[in-house]
């Protein structure tokens, strides 16, 4: 074996390294990226819980006390109507301008914590991108060639370009892995799009996975195109059934004369 065989074996066992490593750390960020929110969100409610059955415990016994019937099942309805009677009075006044005021306070308090701030700015942005005021959200998902030919992205069509000559392109919003809030602008004309029936959240779900559910999500949609392509040709050929037997009907005037 020469040398430069063997510079060209290391070279392979590095840059295979290289993928092994990125592959294995995209994934493990995203895994991380998807279970904070839901740890976070368990552990506030989980002390929210404890918090108010401690609180409430010695009511709780007194009517337990004056009420020997009074069902335990009660005790968990009223701290459960109480948890959410308190996040739904918070989100409306989150959407006050006191309240909006309040939580930039608490999102910059937030990430002003070194070892929490990253952690934090992920899960905020994740959770914009899947809520309601989203301005990305019910935007037309479609595929387009970037960032070169022949290789494919997903893409939101966000709105329109016009040049100085009239003429009009579109422009795209490209996310990128783990973290689809961040992402590139591409502007290209429409005849280079491919239009889907991806939606939104399932963009962002193929996104998210790092495409593991791309073949799962596009699948269901390809199947659903086919039935619906089905029945359109079945509609078809009932109506072409219908109109050639109305034409071979025989007027009655014809009949008779017959």
């Amino acid at each position: 074996m020469t040398t430069d065989d063997m510079k060209a074996r290391l070279s392979n066992a590095l840059a295979r390294m290289t993928l092994l490593r990125g592959h294995v750390r995209g994934h493990l960020v995203t895994g991380l990226v998807l279970v904070i929110p839901l740890v976070v969100t368990i552990l506030i409610l989980r002390f929210m819980w404890e918090f108010l059955y401690t609180f409430l415990l010695p009511l709780f016994e007194f009517i337990e006390g004056q009420f020997p019937s009074f069902p335990g099942i009660y005790v968990q309805i009223i701290i459960i109507s109480i948890i959410l009677g308190f996040l739904y009075g918070l989100g409306w006044g989150a959407r006050t301008v006191v309240g909006a005021q309040v939580v930039r306070f608490w999102h910059a308090a937030i990430e002003s914590i070194p070892f929490v701030r990253g952690f934090y700015r992920v899960a905020r942005q994740l959770v914009d991108m899947f809520s309601s005021d989203n301005p990305l959200a019910g935007k037309p998902v479609v595929v387009l060639e970037y960032p070169r030919l022949g290789t494919l992205a997903l893409g939101m069509i966000t709105s329109r370009f016009f040049l100085d000559d009239g003429e009009e392109y579109l422009t795209v919003y490209v996310p990128t892995i783990p973290i689809p809030t961040s992402g590139y602008m591409a502007i290209v004309k429409e005849d280079q799009v491919t239009q889907t029936d991806i939606s939104f959240d399932e963009a962002m779900r193929i996104i998210l996975s790092g495409g593991a559910l791309s073949e799962e999500i596009t699948l269901r949609h390809f199947r659903r195109r086919q039935r619906r392509e089905r029945a359109r040709r079945q509609r078809e050929e009932r109506s072409i059934d219908r109109d050639g037997h109305a034409a071979h009907v025989p007027e009655p005037e014809e009949a008779a004369a017959d």
